[in-house]
C-alpha cells in the first residue's frame, strides 16, 4: 500500500509541477508578452503594447559632462616630512601644530653623539689642511731653494690632497643634513630645519623623546595653498581629457574649487578598469583636505555619442541591457556599457551602433 500512495503522490507532484508552467506561461500572455530565452514578443493588440515608447538612437555630437569620485592630496613639491638625520634626543621643541614656517626655518633641536662625532670630524679635517696647507708653503720655497727633493715635496702635496678630500666629505655630510659647516661648532645641538615653507600639520615631537634615524618623521609641513585632486575615470571616458582642461570640484554637492587636469595617467587599473587623472587645484580657502573624497565633474565634448533615456536601460545578470527592436514587436535584451551624463539620459559606451530602435519607456513592463 505504501508504494501506491507513494507512486500517487510522485505523480500530483509532476502534475501539478506542469499545471504551475502552464499557468506561468499564461500569466505572461496575459501580460501581453512572451519571453523566449533574449527574445521578447509583445502581443500588438495588448494593453501593455501601448505603454511602449520606442525611439531610434542615433550618433550626435553632444557637450555633456560626467563625475568621477577623486581624493584630495598635497602636492608633492608643497608636502615635507622632517625627519632627524641623526638619531638623538630631542632637546628643544620651537615650533607647534599650525604653526607658519618658512624654507630654512628650525623646527626643532636634538642632541646627537652621531653630529657630534660628525663636527668634531669636520673640524679635525679642517684643522689638518690647514697644517698640510702651511707645510707646503714652507716645503715648496724649500724645494726652489734646493733644500728639499722632489720626492718629499710629491709627498706634502699627495697629503695636502688627501686632507683637502677629507674636508670636503665632510663638509658634504653636514650640507646634507641642513648645516652650515662654517657655523658648526663642537657640542652644539643639530638644529633640524623645514625644506619648505608652510604649515605643520602634524608634529609628534615631546621633550626628551629619543628619535631613531629610520623612524616615522616626527613633524609634517605642508603648503596647503593648492592641492591635488586625482579622480579615477572610466577607462570609457578618458578619451578627450587633456592637459589644461578645466575641471570643478565638489563635495557633498557642494562647489569646493576650481581646477586644471595636470597629467592623465598612462596606466590602466585592471581592477577598477579606472584611469587616474590628476588635477591641480588653488585651495586659498583650504576647504579641500588631504584624505578627503570628492567629486571631480569633466565636461567634454563627445563626437558621434549614442545616447539613451536612462529608462530605457536595465540591470540583468551581471551587465546591463537594453530591448533592441527585432522585427515588429519582437525585442532582443542587448547588453551594453553606459555612463550618465546628464539628469535622465545615458551615454552608451559599448553595445550600440546606432540606427536601432530601442524601448525608451515601458521596458519595464517586460522585465517581470
Amino acid at each position: 500500500m505504501n508504494k501506491k500512495y507513494l507512486v500517487l503522490m510522485l505523480c500530483a507532484s509532476v502534475i501539478l509541477g506542469c499545471k504551475s508552467r502552464s499557468n506561468s506561461g499564461e500569466d505572461n500572455a496575459s501580460a501581453g508578452f512572451v519571453a523566449s530565452g533574449d527574445l521578447v514578443t509583445v502581443d500588438e493588440t495588448s494593453a501593455l503594447a501601448k505603454k511602449l515608447v520606442l525611439q531610434t538612437v542615433q550618433p550626435q555630437d553632444i557637450s555633456s559632462s560626467f563625475i568621477a569620485t577623486a581624493t584630495v592630496s598635497p602636492r608633492p613639491d608643497s608636502y615635507a616630512e622632517v625627519a632627524s638625520p641623526f638619531g638623538g634626543r630631542v632637546s628643544r621643541i620651537l615650533v607647534r601644530l599650525g604653526d607658519r614656517v618658512y624654507k630654512g626655518q628650525a623646527l626643532y633641536e636634538i642632541t646627537s653623539a652621531d653630529f657630534m662625532e660628525a663636527v668634531k670630524e669636520y673640524v679635525e679635517n679642517s684643522n689638518a689642511l690647514s697644517v698640510a696647507t702651511s707645510d707646503l708653503r714652507r716645503k715648496t720655497a724649500l724645494h726652489e731653494s734646493g733644500i728639499v727633493s722632489d720626492k718629499d715635496l710629491e709627498e706634502v702635496q699627495s697629503a695636502c690632497s688627501d686632507a683637502e678630500a677629507a674636508l670636503a666629505l665632510s663638509k658634504q655630510v653636514l650640507s646634507t643634513f641642513g648645516v652650515n659647516p662654517s657655523s658648526a661648532k663642537v657640542g652644539q645641538p643639530l638644529r633640524v630645519l623645514s625644506p619648505i615653507s608652510g604649515v605643520v600639520v602634524r608634529n609628534n615631537l615631546v621633550l626628551g623623546k629619543i628619535l631613531s634615524d629610520d623612524e616615522e618623521a616626527p613633524v609634517a609641513v605642508a603648503d596647503l595653498s593648492s592641492v591635488w585632486v586625482t579622480a579615477n575615470v572610466k577607462e570609457s571616458l578618458v578619451q578627450g581629457i587633456a592637459k589644461g582642461q578645466n575641471v570643478a570640484i565638489e563635495s557633498a554637492g557642494q562647489p569646493v574649487g576650481q581646477g586644471s587636469v595636470r597629467y592623465v595617467g598612462e596606466m590602466l587599473d585592471m581592477k577598477t578598469r579606472t584611469v587616474p587623472v590628476v588635477i591641480e587645484c588653488g585651495n586659498s580657502e583650504r576647504s579641500m583636505k588631504p584624505g578627503m573624497f570628492v567629486s571631480a565633474v569633466f565636461s567634454k565634448a563627445i563626437s558621434n555619442a549614442i545616447t539613451v533615456p536612462s529608462s530605457a536601460v536595465f540591470q540583468g545578470n551581471g551587465s546591463k541591457f537594453v530591448y533592441v527592436c527585432q522585427d515588429g514587436l519582437v525585442f532582443k535584451k542587448v547588453p551594453v556599457e553606459t555612463a550618465n551624463i546628464e539628469e535622465g539620459v545615458a551615454l552608451v559606451t559599448e553595445g550600440l551602433d546606432g540606427g536601432e530602435t530601442v524601448i525608451a519607456t515601458g521596458g519595464i513592463y517586460l522585465s517581470h
